[in-house]
């Protein structure tokens, strides 16, 4: 690998720290270093500092140094240019990494070296349309979320699947989630846990004021539709918790599979019910 982009969460010292340690070792090691802008002042190279986005995509690997927000949003910048994405533990969770940061500049050696495998997984698209026109776009890796504001009761929301409404929530909202977002807050709404392999997206209602409502799972490649039906107040549409888009009644919210899935970098011999079992489970 010749060039790597490293994105570093500023806010906890022990990325800082590994960041600047994993930054001279690339650099021992003749490899072009991309730094994200907000972490090239911190770690006294403002010289490597190349925004985001396009900048990056002739880059080989990001690495990450943080915890799943962390990751998800350097996902989002790179995975339109087909960049495989390495994350570091370094937060409390770290679901979605491949490595804890004890073991980083151990196991960096292997990564350089090719031995890993790269994993890919779905991603989604919801598309606001209003009055016949689109009004936004957005993309995610975990999950797309309708819901209510702050000062507002529950909104009215109906569910297509393909040409059939197969539901009408009054709730405080829906989420379409992929299945690396079934762990996130798909399942703190009740949602099953799935299989990142698995082709699929859910819908899980939020607070539904129904005993019958219940998760769905449905095929990644069946066109998916959500429209606001009434709301009393503020709703609006995220994606993997980016500040909201607002949404008025009638908007119709479309979701589907993206063009590009995300591309992670995993260790051989990983296996999600292993991560599964140690970082939901405790056990």
């Amino acid at each position: 690998m010749h060039r790597v982009a490293l994105v570093v969460n500023v806010d906890k010292p022990l990325a800082l720290e590994t960041g600047a340690q994993i930054l001279q070792w690339l650099e021992e090691r003749k490899a072009e270093v991309l730094l994200h802008p907000s972490a090239a002042a911190p770690l006294g190279r403002p010289d490597l500092a190349v925004p985001e986005g396009p900048g990056w995509a002739q880059s080989d690997l990001v690495i990450v140094l943080g915890g799943d927000g962390t990751l998800i949003r350097a996902v989002q910048r790179v995975a339109p240019y087909g960049v495989p994405v390495l994350g570091i533990n370094t937060g409390h969770l770290g679901f979605l990494t491949a490595m804890e940061n004890g073991e980083a500049l151990a196991r960096l050696d292997r990564v350089l070296a090719g031995e890993y495998v790269l994993e890919e997984r779905v991603m989604l698209r919801a598309m606001v349309e209003r009055d016949g026109l689109l009004a936004a776009a957005l993309s995610a890796l975990n999950d797309a979320v309708i819901s209510k504001g702050p000062r507002a009761r529950m909104v009215h929301l109906e569910v297509s699947v393909g040409e059939t409404t197969v539901a009408r929530y009054p709730a405080d909202g829906v989420i379409v989630a992929t299945p690396t977002g079934s762990t996130a807050y798909s399942l703190s709404a009740g949602g099953p846990i799935v299989e990142p392999t698995v082709d699929c997206f859910l819908i899980t209602p939020i607070c539904p004021h129904t005993i019958s409502a219940r998760s769905m799972v449905v095929n990644a490649d069946v066109p998916l539709a959500i429209r606001v039906v009434s709301s009393p107040g503020e709703v609006g549409l995220s994606a993997d918790g980016s500040d909201p888009f607002p949404l008025v009644p009638g908007d119709v919210v479309r979701v589907g599979r993206a063009p590009y899935p995300a591309r992670l970098v995993r260790l051989p011999g990983y296996q999600f019910y292993d991560v599964l079992r140690k970082k939901l489970f405790g056990v």
